[in-house]
């Protein structure tokens, strides 16, 4: 995590604040409550007072019996030391007002606002609404630091898809440098489009479906630059709705296909791919035949298909379904999403 992202965490949960926050709260309520108005100054003294009785019971309450105690589900014990806390800095607070301050200022006579019974009962309401209010701080602490722990993860697998992306295409546009010159300016155009899409495009949080299969398109037509004997690449796509779906998520299946189904050395290549979106779901199908190897096939640890499932792990939790089949010589991958 770097200093930036801590940065904002921290700012998103800052003791001080929250504290700051909730004793001005805390000292107006009270000063309304103790006061006839105008407000004087023994109505502040007063306030002030109480709000030092209560400092210690709230912050034991928020900080040591929470975590420690309700946190970790261990609620009986947590009501226990609660109570305990308010039994004993409620007798506090009626010393303090009935004797100590007294002492403190002799020019006025204090005596407790409340009695016992309606002491404790206050110190019962300022303390568990002030846990009802850290509990909810850091509900959204932890939301806001969930955020932005899969923004940064995202970022990362996109930098590792960008460069195992542009490696690959280079290394077409270097084969047609050298067997067929001719092409080769065809082939850095439809690169062009295509790395406008990774740089620009992908950067978007979501992009359109059109954008989507145009990608598909012109990488299906760059990489037919590279011309394999007797090779067979087949798209064929229906669109009944206009969606929009997360970019990176679609094209490196299909470059998965070309690199270890086409280009792997196998008779007669062929590739079909097919793209369906009825309603909010989306389907993805990309079949290739291969080169079984003896050993465990690229086809499934691939960086392009291990951050693709992480890729919906993040983005479409229990929205999507990626199924990876591998018989005899045909290695088929569907993704299924709803968006």
């Amino acid at each position: 995590m770097n200093l930036y992202t801590r940065h904002i965490i921290k700012n998103n949960h800052n003791i001080l604040a929250f504290n700051a926050i909730l004793w001005l709260f805390y000292f107006t309520v009270l000063l309304v409550v103790f006061s006839d108005f105008p407000i004087e100054k023994i109505d502040i003294i007063y306030t002030v007072s109480y709000l030092l009785t209560l400092v210690p019971a709230v912050s034991i309450a928020i900080y040591y019996l929470l975590p420690t105690f309700l946190k970790k589900g261990k609620y009986v014990v947590f009501s226990i030391f609660l109570l305990g806390n308010i039994l004993f800095f409620s007798s506090v607070n009626i010393l303090t007002h009935n004797h100590v301050l007294d002492f403190l200022f002799p020019e006025y006579y204090f005596i407790s606002y409340f009695n016992a019974f309606k002491t404790v009962l206050l110190f019962f309401g300022v303390i568990s609404f002030a846990v009802l209010v850290k509990l909810f701080e850091d509900w959204l602490y932890l939301n806001q630091r969930e955020k932005v722990m899969l923004q940064l993860e995202l970022t990362a697998l996109k930098n590792q898809i960008n460069p195992h992306f542009l490696f690959n295409a280079l290394n077409v546009v270097y084969s047609l440098s050298i067997n067929k010159k001719e092409e080769t300016t065809n082939a850095i155009l439809n690169l062009s489009d295509i790395l406008r899409y990774v740089i620009y495009e992908a950067t978007d949080k979501k992009i359109t479906i059109q954008k989507e299969i145009a990608l598909i398109k012109s990488y299906i037509d760059f990489e037919k630059k590279r011309t394999i004997a007797n090779s067979k690449v087949d798209f064929t796509y229906s669109v009944d709705k206009e969606i929009e779906i997360y970019p990176m998520l679609l094209l490196p299946i299909l470059e998965n296909a070309f690199k270890h189904g086409l280009k792997s050395g196998v008779e007669n290549p062929y590739i079909n791919v097919n793209l369906i979106v009825n309603e909010n779901q989306l389907l993805f199908e990309v079949e290739n035949n291969f080169i079984p190897l003896e050993k465990e096939d690229n086809h499934f640890s691939g960086v392009g298909i291990q951050n693709v499932q992480k890729h919906l792990e993040i983005l479409y939790p229990k929205k999507h379904d990626f199924k990876i089949r591998s018989e005899e010589a045909i290695y088929k991958t569907t993704l299924s999403i709803i968006v």
